[in-house]
């Protein structure tokens, strides 16, 4: 296996027209069809992990969910190594929520949870929210948040009513001391926050962080030294695909010049070991 990409959007729904502008993506270069789209990863050798959750800027199209990101994975094991479910923050019954965040524990295709904090609307240090935490934490499975600049309304007046701040960083260092036992994945390196991005990842033993939204050499400078050096243990490789190309995006670290061992840490070793997946 050439790498586990942990930041997979199924391009068998609705796609954000924000974010295809902004990676000036060709949807014609896109699969649509969930068997071109296995094929893609299956071709690359590459495993993907399925994010359940749906932008609340895409209207058009069939809508993501759950079901049918577990739908994918059942019928492309070879490609699709598992799933990433998503949860409603906004739910009027938490506790309810909570429930339903203890059964997809429960389903072993379910390897992790991700949340959106920005388009979603919420702190994830909101005490309000600690309910559903608790569950997360006991279930030992990896949470992803999404942090620092999103290109959901990016460029709209307002940001489409999309707050950066929920994004900030250091919103997950509150978190990681208050659910020490909750393995966090932050999603993106935290532009414009780079630096609290590190030093929070490197304070938190249980924070991760991934290189979705960039090709390799477009990282920031400080976060390629950091994932080459200090975090080599805690970085893990994604693309947020469809948006970013797989090909590009394995070609990139391919050309980053890191050493064998950091770099097999990055596509595969940390993945595995974070998501406890079948090793390669």
């Amino acid at each position: 296996m050439r790498a586990v990409d942990v930041h997979v959007h199924p391009s068998t729904r609705g796609l954000d027209r924000h974010a295809c502008n902004y990676f000036r993506r060709d949807l014609s270069q896109v699969p649509q069809t969930p068997e071109g789209f296995a094929n893609l990863y299956l071709q690359h050798d590459v495993k993907a992990l399925l994010i359940g959750w749906h932008p609340s800027t895409v209207r058009e199209g069939a809508r993501n969910s759950n079901e049918h990101v577990l739908d994918l994975v059942a019928d492309y094991p070879k490609s699709f190594a598992g799933v990433l479910a998503s949860l409603d923050t906004h739910a009027g019954d938490l506790a309810a929520v909570a429930r339903y965040a203890e059964e997809l524990v429960k389903n072993p295709r379910v390897v992790g949870f991700k949340f959106h904090p920005p388009d979603q609307a919420f702190y994830p240090s909101d005490k309000k929210f600690y309910g559903i935490w608790e569950v997360l934490q006991a279930g030992g499975k990896p949470v992803m948040f999404h942090i620092g600049f999103t290109v959901l309304g990016a460029d709209t007046e307002g940001g489409s009513g999309i707050g950066l701040d929920y994004g900030r960083p250091i919103h997950l260092d509150t978190l990681a001391k208050d659910f020490p036992r909750m393995k966090i994945l932050a999603a993106h390196p935290g532009w414009p926050w780079v630096e609290e991005t590190i030093g929070v990842v490197t304070h938190k033993k249980n924070i991760h962080v991934d290189t979705s939204g960039y090709l390799a050499e477009q990282l920031p400078e400080l976060f390629q030294k950091a994932i080459g050096g200090r975090l080599q243990d805690k970085a893990l490789f994604g693309t947020d695909f469809p948006y970013v190309d797989l090909e590009k995006a394995l070609g990139s670290f391919d050309k980053m010049g890191f050493k064998d061992a950091v770099k097999e840490k990055l596509l595969t070793g940390n993945a595995e070991r974070l998501f406890e997946l079948p090793t390669a």
